[in-house]
């Protein structure tokens, strides 16, 4: 099978609501993966929604992102950075755990600081929007990950 019929059926069955879209969305996340495609990133970060019944299953989409880009970094948090802007609406609270991880490694978090200071300033300005949401939210947490991130940008 194509993996843009993975990639579809993936983003049919993310809201996880029965045991065939669970089946259905792990067959095909795995099925991705194999590929280790990097570009995929983007339409892997589509799947994630906000309204998901099993939050366990979807944090298999964070850790099969985090695997994609460890071989690649840069092309990675590049691609993750671009799309977080189409994913805001329905996958917001996705969005900021993938932050979350990115924060908490320190070699990923600097490169990623470097990646946002080159991309398109409405692509990062909501990324830093996010990140200072973050920071704001949990402040002895993440004050110092998102400073050190602001001041690459």
């Amino acid at each position: 099978m194509d993996i843009k019929l993975y990639l579809n059926k993936l983003y049919d069955n993310r809201l996880l609501e029965n045991e065939t879209e669970i089946q259905i969305f792990e067959e095909c996340l795995s099925k991705i993966l194999y590929y280790g495609d990097v570009s995929v990133i983007p339409r892997l970060c589509l799947a994630f929604d906000d309204e998901t019944e099993q939050y366990e299953i979807m944090f298999g989409l964070i850790h099969s992102i985090e695997n994609l880009y460890k071989n690649n970094m840069e092309k990675g948090l590049t691609l993750i950075a671009k799309s977080i802007p189409k994913i805001m609406n329905r996958g917001k609270e996705w969005a900021e755990i993938l932050h979350y991880r990115i924060l908490n490694h320190s070699r990923v978090r600097l490169t990623y600081g470097e990646i946002l200071s080159q991309l398109d300033s409405p692509t990062r300005n909501v990324v830093i929007g996010l990140l200072i949401e973050i920071k704001n939210e949990d402040p002895d947490m993440f004050k110092e990950s998102v400073d050190e991130i602001m001041s690459l940008i």
